[in-house]
């Protein structure tokens, strides 16, 4: 007898993790695109308290919808430099590297989720991604662009020299730590130019660079410049993060109605 699998509110939320396209370089396999995300994601959700759902990258629009739409919240990983002509601006020669498949999937799903009111979470490029969804922009290159940058922001490898944040009082950010002042790891050389209308600054470095926005209204949209993907297991800070964020999609458990079961 086939069996119908029925949610409810004991069960725990699951996040779709938006995943990344990697072409193999090296071996038998070298010229193979792969889909995947880095274990942190992963193992942050969980230890949150939800359960990981990595969603690859589609170009069918319907089943991008049906994709979404099994999910209770999307977490937006950090990648590539967002291509320029997303918020109207010629690529810099100090522009990185794009990927134009993934930037027109992840501007649907965010678009999509948003409609659908469900919560989203940037990380990084994710964060900027947001900012440029809702008609932000970006610096291209913090370097070239930004008069004022004093800290290292493009690190090379996981294990950076992290810097102070500092927290805006009376956000959801503000919330979730309660402290003016949190350590935070870089990996980024973009940063949020002008913010997307709707949304507010909810930290800053102190050279003036956008580390956090949150939407004013309406569902729950937000995101940081740096990862704490890589700090949660050591870093109770980042821990609360996740778990502030996946307390966001257990409001939004997607539970099937009375007339469904």
């Amino acid at each position: 007898m086939k069996t119908t699998k029925v949610r409810t509110l004991k069960h725990k939320p699951l996040i779709g993790i938006l995943t990344n396209l990697l072409i193999v370089e090296t071996g038998v396999f070298s010229g193979m695109e792969r889909i995947y995300v880095n274990r942190d994601y992963v193992t942050s959700v969980l230890r949150a308290g939800g359960i990981p759902v990595l969603l690859p990258i589609i170009p069918d629009s319907e089943a991008m919808r049906q994709q979404i739409e099994t999910v209770d919240a999307i977490l937006i990983s950090g990648g590539q430099d967002v291509h320029p002509h997303h918020y109207n601006e010629e690529p810099s020669h100090l522009l990185e590297t794009v990927c134009a498949e993934r930037d027109d999937y992840e501007i649907a799903v965010i678009k999509h989720a948003f409609q659908l009111q469900m919560p989203l979470f940037g990380v990084c490029r994710g964060m900027q991604l947001i900012n440029v969804v809702f008609n932000g922009s970006l610096y291209q290159d913090i370097s070239n662009d930004f008069q004022g940058a004093s800290l290292q922001h493009n690190h090379s490898s996981k294990k950076c020299d992290p810097h102070p944040v500092n927290i805006v009082q009376n956000s959801w950010l503000f919330q979730v730590f309660e402290k003016e002042t949190i350590i935070a790891n870089s990996f980024h050389h973009q940063a949020i130019k002008d913010l997307a209308p709707g949304f507010l600054v909810n930290a800053w470095s102190k050279d003036g660079i956008i580390e956090g926005i949150e939407n004013i209204d309406g569902s729950f949209v937000a995101g940081v410049q740096w990862h704490p993907e890589m700090l949660t297991e050591n870093h109770p800070d980042m821990h609360k993060l996740f778990c502030a964020f996946v307390s966001e999609a257990r409001k939004n458990l997607r539970i099937p109605s009375c007339k469904a079961l």
